[in-house]
């Protein structure tokens, strides 16, 4: 044999086996990644100001609502609004209306229903009749006074109730724009709309509580 040929095996048998300790290297590393466990990173805490539900610990608790709390019993109520002044938007009395409304049925006051564009002689004709509260609502334009800033108009709102079977006035007064409590308005409400929707949540609480007092004066039927 040549020694070129002897050279030429000699390189070959390099190259054989610089390629089978490579092959025996990835073989070995894949195994040692193959047995090893992945660690998944610590959880983040949430991002403040952002609803997570999957990031929560703990659950929320749920508001409970008192659906044990008994109707109260008496004579039914309606709550009918007349037509507001030329100048006012007519679906303000409707906003009024709805929170009077509302105000009665938040107590639990039985059988509260509505009415509109209904004057004085119709709701006193409506308490005789159907033997029922009639609270009438009236929105007015105060034509004295000043938008409170911010608003468009300065509104009154004045109620009156008629008795059951007599038809006859026994009380009145006026809602005004009190916040009673922590309650969110709803959503989509302007300004004067919202003062409009405190009128009738006041105008529906001292009617509420004058109805309570006067039920219970009033003789009961046999």
């Amino acid at each position: 044999m040549s020694a070129r040929d002897l050279m030429s095996n000699r390189g070959l048998l390099r190259t054989f086996c610089i390629a089978f300790a490579a092959l025996m290297i990835a073989a070995t590393f894949a195994a040692a990644q193959s047995g090893r466990k992945s660690k998944r990173p610590p959880p983040q805490p949430p991002v403040q100001g952002v609803n997570q539900p999957e990031a929560r610990t703990v659950p929320e608790s749920e508001i409970e609502v008192d659906r044990d709390k008994p109707r109260e019993t008496g004579p039914g109520v309606i709550i009918a609004s007349d037509i507001p002044d030329i100048g006012a938007p007519v679906f303000f009395a409707d906003i009024a209306r709805q929170a009077c409304a509302a105000e009665m049925r938040d107590a639990r006051f039985p059988d509260i229903r509505e009415a509109r564009d209904k004057h004085r002689v119709d709701a006193s004709k409506i308490a005789k009749e159907d033997e029922v509260y009639v609270v009438h609502l009236e929105l007015r334009l105060n034509q004295f006074g000043r938008p409170t800033a911010g608003a468009r108009f300065d509104f009154d709102l004045r109620y009156t109730i008629y008795e059951p079977k007599t038809g006859k006035m026994v009380n009145a007064g006026a809602g005004y724009p009190v916040q009673r409590n922590q309650r969110q308005p709803p959503i989509g409400l302007d300004y004067d709309q919202r003062f409009v929707e405190l009128m009738g949540r006041d105008a529906g609480a001292k009617a509420l509580q004058f109805i309570r007092e006067n039920a219970q004066r009033r003789p009961q039927s046999p």
